[in-house]
């Protein structure tokens, strides 16, 4: 399975791509972030950077390619997003001079 950036952004439309409700998903995730959080969950996956939607062709935002032969899209996409999450709490803010 496919995981775009546009699939778990809250900025981006349902037109856009995202494919849970806007609360459910997180604010600009990085390919990093979603590489993390599936590797976090136990699935095996592989990111592929620089490469750009087929409808949105100048934003080259990168995927992750996800093993989720087990469990359901929304499910890994739900998963996903509460990782990025918790992470995201856990993360030190970086303090600017």
């Amino acid at each position: 399975m496919i995981v775009w950036l546009a699939n778990v952004d809250s900025s981006k439309s349902r037109r856009e791509g995202r494919k849970l409700p806007r609360a459910s998903c997180v604010e600009m995730p990085k390919l990093a972030e979603l590489e993390d959080a599936a590797r976090g969950l136990g699935l095996e996956s592989t990111s592929v950077s620089n490469t750009a939607r087929p409808s949105k062709p100048w934003e080259k935002t990168g995927y992750i390619i996800v093993d989720g032969k087990t469990r359901t899209r929304s499910f890994i996409l739900k998963s996903l997003v509460e990782t990025i999450n918790r992470s995201r709490r856990t993360k030190p803010k970086e303090k600017h001079s």
